[in-house]
């Protein structure tokens, strides 16, 4: 299975699309919030997505539980799990929901760990100057700068 992971794209709606294009072949796009673009551009493209604290008017859910043939993944922007001041929250929110991946966003950071049995992963910001994603495919992440 192949994922693009993506988050805090801040309504850079051509870069967004320039990453998308790029990569025609995933199974998923999963976005972890901050999008900051209509609504219609993540239904039309299938981004699988949560709301981040700058998604003003979004009606998307805070915290998304996906089951990819039997892959369980936690997908959240992390600004309610405090992230920027630490993983303890969001590894507990892990480990109550059994999930083996956590995706989030909002610190702008790429972050890639694995704790207990958990894989973390921060894509970084594909919006602003860091501009960055993640492939996530048989296991492995790679990430990526978008120019």
């Amino acid at each position: 299975m192949k994922l693009l992971i993506t988050s805090d794209v801040h309504g850079d709606e051509k870069r967004l699309l320039e990453v998308i294009k790029k990569h025609k072949d995933v199974d998923y796009h999963l976005n972890a919030g901050d999008m900051c673009l209509d609504p219609k551009i993540w239904e039309k493209h299938h981004i699988i997505a949560v709301k981040g604290n700058n998604d003003f008017g979004s009606d998307l859910p805070y915290m998304r539980l996906l089951d990819f043939d039997g892959l369980h993944i936690l997908l959240t922007h992390g600004h309610i799990e405090h992230v920027k001041f630490g993983m303890d929250r969001i590894r507990l929110k892990a480990k109550v929901n059994e999930v083996q991946i956590v995706i989030f966003g909002h610190t702008h950071e790429r972050y890639l760990m694995s704790d207990e049995g958990i894989l973390f992963i921060n894509p970084g910001a594909l919006g602003g100057y860091h501009r960055s994603y993640a492939i996530y495919e048989n296991q492995q992440v790679t990430f990526y700068n978008s120019d």
